[in-house]
């Protein structure tokens, strides 16, 4: 008598496979938690590596605008220029306010400011500081930062119909455009950059910030300025010859 074996085929139950489902969901909800931080990181460094690339724009924009403008435009120290002084810090400080699009490229020079304590910039105005018009040399002769017709033209200075003619419109950005801001200033007395005319160059600290400026249907200007206190930062030092 021959006895005929039958294998048994024994399937998951419900309720594994609803235990099998709700791991894999909970693992999948958890890679999904991460999709965010990754799509963020990937757009810092993007913008990051914009920002090391503004280094040339930077040097073009310094040359267009000429020594003489770069250095009115930081003005720090005074007494340098005359024989009876020695050189001390300013009562009034200027920075040169250079921008950039989102995407990089061509720098254009904005305008001048006083500079102004970091705790008047975290709010909401829409400027860094106050927008300065002139610089009078120590030695004579006045400086105009914001012309229109002449060079260096500023975005400052810019009129509506200079925005559409050429080649002012070339240079045009608008306001909501205005992404990266590159802040520059001259170095403090005794600093071993300090500015000096018998250095035949002049030391600048660059810092390069964003976000500057961003659209902002809500607002009138549609744009709105981004506080100081919430920008990422990219320092370096650089020099420009007379």
């Amino acid at each position: 008598m021959s006895l005929t074996l039958k294998k048994i085929k024994k399937g998951f139950t419900l309720l594994e496979v609803v235990i099998a489902l709700a791991v894999f969901a909970f693992l999948i909800g958890g890679l999904l938690g991460f999709l965010p931080w990754s799509v963020e990181g990937v757009s810092k460094v993007r913008e990051q590596d914009t920002a090391y690339g503004l280094v040339d724009g930077i040097h073009i924009e310094f040359e267009r605008m000429g020594f003489s403008m770069v250095e009115a435009g930081t003005n720090r120290l005074s007494g340098l220029y005359s024989s009876f002084d020695s050189p001390r810090e300013s009562g009034t400080q200027f920075d040169l306010l250079l921008v950039a699009r989102r995407e990089g490229g061509a720098v254009a020079f904005e305008q001048v400011v006083e500079n102004s304590p970091l705790s008047l910039l975290n709010g909401d105005q829409l400027e860094e500081g106050p927008n300065q018009e002139l610089l009078s040399k120590e030695m004579g002769g006045v400086i105009y930062f914001n012309q229109t017709t002449e060079e260096p033209v500023s975005l400052n200075g810019f009129d509506d119909s200079h925005k559409e003619t050429y080649p002012y419109s070339i240079r045009w950005i608008p306001e909501e455009e205005r992404y990266f801001l590159i802040k520059c200033s001259q170095f403090p007395l005794d600093h071993r950059h300090q500015h000096h005319p018998s250095n035949g160059f002049l030391g600048i600290q660059v810092d390069i910030q964003w976000p500057y400026k961003v659209p902002d249907p809500t607002s009138d200007e549609g744009y709105r300025r981004v506080p100081g206190k919430y920008r990422n930062h990219f320092r370096l030092p650089m020099a420009i010859t007379r």
